[in-house]
């Protein structure tokens, strides 16, 4: 339920970003993100409260990315993206690791409530923080939204095609990530591999989709992002493709520390993308809802889509056809129009203004 109304909240989050009124959205949705995390201390257990809760939690977590990331892009001007979204993705990394350790060590201490109670509290004091923030201004050239819900509507199928790419390309991560984290184990224990290597690989993955990050900006100050997603999307792939080919411990540790770091750069590339867009006058609250809603859908589908096509097929035909599938995708997309088709960079060093 959590990852649904996440979903759910991406497109009306997204409509409703105001670049002028930024900083008391995000305000209130952190407030409301305290409060879902710590009621679950108080829930005492009852289903219908935690199932209140569990769909307030992820509409607010929803709400709360689709919104932040709009307005990064706005106070910053759209400006320098691939190094903006190299330090935004690695905050966003370096959240997800502090919170499983200290939720973890709070747990052990003082027990799963009083653990939650505590965590609810930052989102709290950051609420504080993001409304000392300076006023976000809308984009010189702001192309207005029509009136009414046609508007709205008609600005959503006016999305720029560099955000449908942008969006296929998480959708594309997601796909071929979760389809490996949910089924590789079993792959493993069929090739020989115990499940202590498949848990270590897995870990190697995640470790190197969040080292890169950290260290992309510098990357990104050099070498223009749109090379570096144009390659990242065929190393995954192929990466991927060769999963069943060679399943031997070091060929493997190989193919998913690729795999892992094409995530974190993909992750930080496709973000880059969207916040292009802002210098042209494109809406990026609208923008910000349609990419993050790919990033969920590609959750949601990876393990789905593995699942069926293992059960025709077999696991390691599975890797190479969602592989293979997720490639065409993309290229489809890339190939669809003239300004998809321009962020198909072989090679550009960083001399594009950002």
């Amino acid at each position: 339920m959590f990852a649904i109304f996440r979903l759910a909240s991406r497109i009306p989050s997204g409509a409703a970003y105001r670049p002028a009124r930024a900083r008391r959205q995000l305000a209130l949705w952190l407030i409301v993100f305290t409060l879902a995390t710590s009621g679950f201390a108080f829930a005492g257990g009852l289903l219908p409260l935690v199932l209140v809760l569990t769909v307030v939690h992820g509409y607010a977590f929803g709400a709360l990315g689709t919104i932040n990331l709009a307005a990064t892009i706005d106070l910053t001007g759209g400006k320098r993206a691939g190094v903006t979204m190299g330090w935004y993705t690695a905050s966003l990394s370096t959240g997800y690791a502090v919170g499983a350790f200290l939720g973890g060590a709070l747990a052990d201490r003082f027990g799963i409530g009083a653990a939650l109670a505590v965590l609810g509290f930052p989102p709290a004091l950051a609420a504080l923080a993001v409304l000392r923030l300076p006023p976000i201004a809308a984009p010189e050239h702001e192309v207005p939204r029509g009136a009414g819900l046609r508007g709205l509507f008609a600005a959503h199928l006016k999305v720029d095609a560099r955000v449908w790419l942008a969006t296929v390309v998480v959708l594309y991560i997601n796909v071929i990530s979760d389809a490996i984290d949910s089924f590789f184990a079993l792959f493993g224990l069929a090739v020989g591999l115990p499940l202590a290597a498949s848990g270590a690989l897995k870990g190697l993955k995640s470790s190197a989709a969040t080292f890169i990050r950290f260290i992309s900006a510098g990357v990104f100050r050099y070498v223009d992002h749109r090379t570096v997603n144009f390659w990242g999307v065929i190393l995954m792939g192929v990466s991927t493709l060769l999963i069943p080919v060679l399943p031997t411990f070091a060929v493997l540790v190989v193919l998913f520390a690729i795999n892992g770091v094409c995530r974190g750069l993909l992750r930080v590339t496709s973000s880059a993308t969207v916040a292009e867009v802002r210098s042209e006058g494109h809406d990026v609250g609208i923008a910000s809802g349609v990419y993050n809603a790919g990033l969920d859908i590609g959750g949601i589908l990876g393990p789905a889509v593995g699942g069926v096509v293992a059960n025709a097929v077999g696991l390691g035909a599975m890797f190479q056809i969602v592989a293979l599938g997720s490639m065409a995708l993309y290229f489809a997309v890339a190939l669809s129009s003239p300004r998809a088709r321009a962020t198909l960079s072989i090679g550009r060093s960083r001399t594009v203004a950002e």
